[in-house]
């Protein structure tokens, strides 16, 4: 292990990547632990190599095929990683030598697939250095959905159906942020401090804290250190969830000494947030359909202070594991989803997702949202979200449900959150396809009648 170098320890990451479902924050959390010889600057490059590759993957595989002799589909899985990567650094990385991207890229070639793969990796590379200034991709004019594929490096089913659903103009800026690397955003815990003094707390630490401009809660932290060395994280201080993630909570709008299910809980940041705003009067039953994963909210909520948690294992699908007879002052269904608002943070998600997913999601989330919804008391309040961006997850699951389910009426949001008016055009709080910033969100409110 001593010794590995960053460009190596990346081509590691992406082969798991592609074998396994997990997220690259976590496996880049485990390479540093396992790597300690990594410097800071080390770290910083493989994070850089990782993100960027899965990031500009269809942009980077556009070339590949433009520049390989051999079909791209006949291309060895890990040789295609080595030419992400070595593209990538020729391509992006301006400070980065060509040489020493070329001749890194060939060296790792050799160990793979010996002086074959490494000629062969050699040549693609060679040429595209070459000609990197002139490489012809596709017009925005001529085709746009072409365009925001290739240049801005998406799949292209997805791109059709935002153009036809938001236009050229809205697609390409969504695509544009979407690939912007994300600012940590973190959530006061107000049960222990206020944002302002939190705010004040972090100065004293050298950092430049903001306060968000739509969560009540947040701070936006531009030139974050690693979240191994942020201040008061493990003093319970704060927690760090996104901006848009944080809005969920204010539109569910749980009050002090209420009864609340969280229906798809972990990790528990809704959960968690709920419980700040309640004062940690009341309760909260955090169900969620993985056991292992309810032991990270009870890790939170112990971290945090709060004490009105009750975990349940259950599938939000199904009937849940309570008394018959117990209904909710308010539900959230933050359902599983295709994750498409958090391109930012999990790139990789735009080449794990394939449009059948779509259909297979919507349909799981539509089960759940009926579910829930049969343990709302009157009156109550049932929130649905998701932190994707596609209709078919969205809004028809909400207008499915209201047909099904007369008995429950949209809330628009602005009504209930004043302040959330400029994210709430409709009915809806859509943090999309113009993000500020912020993950891609969408959150409908829904009561009860009578």
């Amino acid at each position: 292990m001593k010794g590995k170098t960053p460009r190596a320890i990346s081509l590691e990451l992406l082969d798991r990547i592609e074998k396994t479902d997990r997220h690259l924050d976590l496996l880049l959390s485990e390479a540093f632990k396992r790597y300690r010889h990594l410097t800071p600057r080390d770290r910083a490059f493989l994070t850089e190599l990782a993100y960027g590759v899965l990031r500009w993957r269809g942009r980077l595989d556009w070339v590949i095929h433009r520049y390989s002799d051999l079909s791209f589909e006949k291309i060895e899985p890990r040789v295609l990683h080595i030419l992400r990567l070595g593209l990538y650094q020729i391509l992006f990385l301006t400070r980065t030598p060509v040489s020493a991207a070329v001749n890194e890229s060939v060296e790792l070639a050799k160990k793979i697939r010996g002086k074959g793969g490494a000629s062969f990796v050699n040549a693609i590379l060679r040429r595209v250095a070459r000609e990197k200034d002139n490489i012809a991709y596709p017009s925005i004019q001529a085709d746009p959905v072409a365009y925001g594929a290739v240049v801005e490096s998406y799949p292209e089913w997805a791109v059709k159906r935002w153009v036809a659903e938001w236009g050229v103009e809205k697609t390409l800026l969504f695509c544009r942020e979407m690939n912007q690397i994300a600012s940590l955003t973190l959530r006061t815990n107000t049960l222990r401090m206020s944002r302002d003094a939190l705010i004040q707390r972090l100065k004293e630490k050298g950092l430049s804290p903001v306060a968000t401009t739509f969560s009540e809660e947040g701070i936006l932290l531009e030139d974050a250190p690693p979240v191994s060395e942020l201040p008061f994280l493990g003093e319970g201080l704060h927690v760090i969830q996104d901006e848009a993630s944080q809005l969920v909570c204010q539109v569910l709008d749980p009050k002090p000494g209420e009864i609340i299910l969280d229906a798809c809980a972990a990790p528990g940041g809704k959960t968690t947030h709920m419980a700040q705003r309640m004062r940690n009067e009341g309760g909260i039953y955090a169900l969620d359909v993985t056991k292992e994963k309810l032991k990270r909210v009870r890790e939170a909520t112990e971290r945090l202070g709060i004490t009105i948690v009750k975990t349940l294992w259950g599938d939000a699908a199904k009937p849940l594991p309570i008394k018959t007879n117990l209904v909710f002052d308010r539900v959230l269904a933050d359902v599983p989803c295709s994750g498409y608002g958090t391109l930012r943070k999990n790139p990789d998600l735009k080449w794990r997702r394939q449009k059948e997913d779509i259909e297979r999601l919507a349909s799981l989330q539509l089960s759940i949202l009926q579910n829930v919804s049969r343990y709302v008391k009157a009156e109550g309040i049932l929130v649905y979200s998701t932190c994707t961006v596609f209709r078919e997850e969205n809004e028809e699951v909400v207008e499915t449900f209201l047909r099904q389910k007369p008995e429950f009426q949209l809330e628009p949001v602005s009504l209930v959150q004043g302040r959330l008016r400029e994210l709430s055009p409709g009915n809806y709080l859509k943090t999309f396809p113009e993000s500020r910033g912020m993950d891609g969100f969408f959150v409908a409110r829904l009561k009860k009648g009578s």
